[in-house]
C-alpha cells in the first residue's frame, strides 16, 4: 500500500507473528533463551507470560526455528479453551495419531505408548499452549500437569511451554502441583526508547529498506515510545500508520511533530482526523 514509496518490498508492521520481524531487545533474547534452555535441558515445563502486546507468540515461533525438527515434535495449541478430553484429542492429532475414544484413561494411554514410540526413536514431544491464561477449567490445568507425569527414570517425554498474559501466573498459584513442577519462568518486559528505535529500524530493513538512516527521526520514535510505553505491537501499529499518512502526504522524514500530531489523532486541514483519513486512504486502495 505505501512500500514501494519508502523503498520497501512488504509490509514491515505486520501483526502476525512472523519470527523474521523479531527484534531480540535484551528481554526477548533472554526469554528466548531462557525457553530454549528449558526445552533442551528437558525441564518439563516453562512458562513465559506478560502483559498484552509484547511478542510472547512471536517469541515463540523464533524458538521453533532453534529446535531441530528431527529431535522434537511440536505440538501447538493456540486455542486453550478446551476440556481436557479435547486437549488430548488434540494432541493426539497433531503427533499422527487418530484417536477416537473419549474416556480418558485410554487416551493416556494412547499418548503415552506413542511418546514411548518417539523416544525410542530419538524424538521428544513439544507442546506449546498460546493463550494460556485462557484456560478456564483447573481440571485442564491439572490435566497438563498429569501430562508431565508421561517421562522415563531420567527424563520427560514431552516438554510443556505455557504463554500467557499476567493473569497466568495467579491462575497457576491455585493448582500448587502444576505451578511446583514449572522449572523455568520468565516475565517478558516491553522496550525502552533506544529499542523502540531498533525495533523500527530491524522492521524497516527486514522489509527491504536499504536508506542510510530510516525515516523515523529520534524524536519520532520518542513519541512513539511515549505514546505506546514500549509494547511492540503498539509500536508497530503506529510506525504502520504514520508510514501510511507520511506516504500520502509526501513527507520524506517522521519527525517529532508529525508523530505527535498523528498518536493524538489531530484533525487534518480539511477537518477529518487522521484516522479517517487513514481508513479513506485503505478503503481506496
Amino acid at each position: 500500500m505505501y512500500e514501494s514509496y519508502w523503498g520497501l518490498q512488504e509490509p514491515p508492521f505486520s501483526l502476525t507473528p512472523d519470527p523474521r520481524f523479531l527484534y531480540l531487545s535484551r528481554s526477548h533474547e533472554d526469554a528466548l533463551m531462557m525457553l530454549h534452555y528449558a526445552i533442551s535441558r528437558n525441564k518439563g515445563a516453562a512458562m513465559l507470560y506478560g502483559d498484552i502486546g509484547l511478542g510472547k507468540t512471536t517469541v515463540s515461533r523464533k524458538l521453533l526455528e532453534y529446535l531441530d525438527p528431527v529431535q522434537f515434535q511440536v505440538v501447538l495449541i493456540v486455542n486453550p479453551i478446551l476440556t481436557p478430553i479435547q486437549i488430548l484429542h488434540e494432541i493426539l492429532t497433531q503427533l499422527g495419531d487418530t484417536a477416537t475414544s473419549r474416556n480418558r484413561q485410554q487416551l493416556v494411554q494412547q499418548l503415552h505408548t506413542k511418546l514411548i514410540e518417539m523416544y525410542e526413536h530419538g524424538r521428544r514431544a513439544v507442546l506449546i499452549i498460546d493463550e494460556a491464561h485462557l484456560i478456564r477449567s483447573t481440571a485442564t490445568l491439572e490435566e497438563l500437569r498429569l501430562l508431565l507425569n508421561c517421562q522415563m527414570n531420567d527424563q520427560f517425554l514431552m516438554n510443556l511451554l505455557l504463554l500467557g498474559q499476567l493473569e497466568l501466573k495467579p491462575k497457576l498459584e491455585r493448582v500448587p502441583a502444576l505451578q511446583q513442577r514449572i522449572s523455568v519462568r520468565y516475565n517478558i518486559q516491553p522496550l525502552d526508547v533506544q529499542e523502540t528505535g531498533a525495533m523500527i529500524e530491524h522492521r524497516l530493513r527486514v522489509a527491504g529498506f536499504t536508506g542510510e538512516t530510516a525515516p523515523f527521526t529520534p524524536d519520532a520514535v520518542y513519541e512513539i515510545h511515549k505514546q505506546t510505553r514500549g509494547a511492540p505491537r503498539l509500536v508497530s501499529q503506529a510506525a504502520d500508520n504514520a508510514l501510511l499518512i507520511g506516504a500520502m502526504q509526501k513527507v520524506s522524514i517522521i519527525d517529532g511533530y508529525f508523530m505527535h500530531s498523528l498518536l493524538a489523532d489531530q484533525p487534518a486541514g480539511n477537518g477529518r482526523t487522521q484516522n479517517d483519513l487513514v481508513e479513506e486512504f485503505r478503503e481506496a486502495a
